[in-house]
C-alpha cells in the first residue's frame, strides 16, 4: 500500500521499515509495549484468538492462494465458487483435493497422530506433483491461478496468440497458467539487489513519516494481538492469567530486532504473526520450537525452488483447520453481557473482514472505551465508581468473568434476583402462616369434639 498506493519508492519504504524497527526497540527497552497490553480488556483478548482463527480460515478458503471454495462477488462481496462439479467448473478438481486434504488431516488429528498437519501437506503435495509431472503443464487439471485456466479460456488465449502477427500473445506457451511441480531442488539465494538499499533523502518528506507511523502501529498492535492470542491458546500465562512480563519483553525484543535486521537484508517488517498459531495447535510450547523453526527457515532459503512448489490445495486446508482450533478461546465467553460481548464481537469480526489484526483490536478496544464513557453518568446516578472498569484494567488478577461481574447489567440482574428472592421468601412466609392457622383451627376443632 505504501509503495503502490502512496507512490513511495521501495528504497524509501525500506528505510521507513528500518526507522519503525528502531522505534519498536526503544519502546521495548522502556517496557512500554508490555504496558500497552494493559489497555486491552479481557473480553477483547479472548475474542482475539477466535478473530485470528476466522482470519486464518478465511485466507485458507478463498481463491487467492487458498482452497478456492470462496470467491469474490460484486453484489455479496464473497460467494461459493460454484458449480462444485468437475464438469461444470474447472477449478473444482483443486477444490475437492483441498477438501480431501482437510478431512484427512482432521481424521489424523482425531486419532492423535503427531504431525498430522505435515502429513496432510505432504499428501496434497504428492497428489499435485504426481499429476503435474504425469500430464504436463498443458494437460494438467490442477492449473493455477483460479478462474483463469479453464479449457475455454486457454483456447481463447491460444486463438488470440495465433492471430497475432508478430507471434506474441498468451497461448499455452506464454499462458499465465501453471501447475505445481519442482524443476530444481536448491539454488544459492541472492540479496545483493535489496540488502542495504536505503535512501535517506526523503527524511523531509511527509509521506515517508506517514509510512514510518503506519509500519509502527501496524506491527505494534498486530504483534501484541498475536502474543495475546497465541499465549492464551498455548496456556503459558502465569497463575493470574497475565503474560509473563520478562518473557513478553524478550518476545517484543526479538520482534523489534528482527524488523531492523530484516530491513537491512531488504525485506518488509518482520513480526510475530498469526502463522505462529499452527505450531501452538500442534503442541509447540517452548522457545526451542521457535529456534528450530528459525533454523529451518534459514535452510529453506536454499531450497526455495522445491518448497515454493507446494500447491495451495495442500497447504491452505491446514490454515482452515488451525483457524477452527483457535476459536476455542471463546468457548466459555459470557455473551449475555453486552458491555463486554459487543466490543469483543467487533474485534472478532473486524479482523477477517478488514484483513488486518490491528483494525480488529482498535475496533474492539475503541468500542469498549466509548461504551464505558457513555455509562459514566449512569454509574454516577447509582452512586458507583464511574471508572471502575478502567481501574480494573490495571489490577494484577483480572479475568473476563471478574470484568463481567462489574457490568451494569449484572448489577441490575442481581437487583432483580434479590427482589425475586424477597418475593419468594414473603410468599413462603405467607404459606407457612396459612398452614399454622389451619393447624391451629384443626386443633381447636379437635378440642371441641
Amino acid at each position: 500500500n505504501v509503495v503502490l498506493g502512496e507512490g513511495l519508492p521501495w528504497q524509501e519504504a525500506l528505510t521507513a521499515v528500518l526507522f519503525s524497527g528502531f522505534l519498536f526497540l526503544i519502546l521495548t527497552l522502556l517496557g512500554l509495549r508490555t504496558f500497552i497490553l494493559k489497555f486491552v480488556p479481557p473480553g477483547v483478548q479472548l475474542a482475539l484468538g477466535a478473530g485470528i482463527g476466522l482470519f486464518l480460515a478465511f485466507i485458507g478458503l478463498q481463491v487467492d492462494q487458498g482452497m478456492g471454495l470462496i470467491k469474490g462477488d460484486p453484489v455479496t462481496l464473497v460467494t461459493l465458487n460454484q458449480p462444485l462439479s468437475v464438469s461444470g467448473n474447472y477449478d473444482a478438481s483443486k477444490m475437492w483435493v483441498s477438501v480431501l486434504v482437510l478431512v484427512t488431516t482432521v481424521a489424523l488429528m482425531a486419532m492423535n497422530v503427531r504431525g498430522a498437519q505435515i502429513i496432510g501437506i505432504l499428501f496434497g503435495t504428492l497428489i499435485g506433483w504426481s499429476e503435474c509431472f504425469a500430464r504436463g503443464q498443458d494437460d494438467s487439471i490442477f492449473l493455477y491461478p483460479f478462474d483463469t485456466c479453464s479449457p475455454q479460456q486457454l483456447a481463447a488465449d491460444l486463438s488470440n496468440a495465433t492471430a497475432t502477427a508478430d507471434g506474441t500473445g498468451s497461448g499455452f506457451d506464454n499462458s499465465p497458467c501453471y501447475c505445481y511441480a519442482p524443476q530444481q531442488v536448491a539454488v544459492l539465494p541472492e540479496i545483493k539487489n535489496t540488502a542495504g538499499a536505503f535512501t535517506f533523502g526523503a527524511l523531509n518528506n511527509k509521506v515517508f513519516w506517514i509510512a514510518v507511523v503506519t509500519f509502527f502501529y501496524n506491527d505494534l498492535i498486530s504483534c501484541a494481538g498475536t502474543m495475546i492470542a497465541v499465549t492464551g491458546k498455548a496456556k503459558i500465562r502465569d497463575e493470574k492469567g497475565n503474560l509473563p512480563v520478562g518473557n513478553t519483553n524478550m518476545g517484543y525484543l526479538a520482534d523489534s530486532i528482527g524488523t531492523i535486521i530484516g530491513a537491512c537484508l531488504g525485506t518488509s517488517t518482520v513480526t510475530s504473526y498469526v502463522e505462529s498459531a499452527a505450531g501452538v495447535v500442534d503442541g509447540g510450547r517452548t522457545g526451542l520450537v521457535g529456534i528450530t523453526v528459525g533454523v529451518l527457515f534459514g535452510l529453506s532459503t536454499f531450497f526455495a525452488p522445491l518448497i515454493s512448489q507446494i500447491p495451495y490445495m495442500a497447504s491452505s486446508p491446514i490454515l482452515a483447520v488451525v483457524g477452527a482450533l483457535m476459536c476455542t478461546s471463546i468457548q466459555d465467553f459470557n455473551w449475555s453481557d453486552v458491555e463486554e460481548s459487543v466490543p469483543a464481537f467487533a474485534c472478532l469480526i473486524m479482523i477477517p473482514l478488514t484483513y488486518n489484526i490491528a483494525f480488529g483490536i482498535i475496533s474492539g478496544v475503541g468500542l469498549w472505551v466509548i461504551i464505558q464513557l457513555i455509562l459514566v453518568p449512569y454509574r454516577l446516578a447509582r452512586k458507583e465508581d464511574p471508572f471502575v472498569k478502567f481501574k480494573m484494567l490495571f489490577e494484577e488478577e483480572l479475568s473476563h468473568d471478574k470484568m463481567c461481574a462489574a457490568s451494569c447489567g449484572t448489577f441490575l440482574n442481581e437487583l432483580g434476583k434479590n427482589d425475586d428472592d424477597k418475593q419468594k421468601k414473603d410468599d413462603d412466609d405467607d404459606e407457612v402462616g396459612e398452614e399454622e392457622q389451619l393447624e391451629a383451627g384443626n386443633g381447636n376443632h379437635a378440642k371441641e369434639v
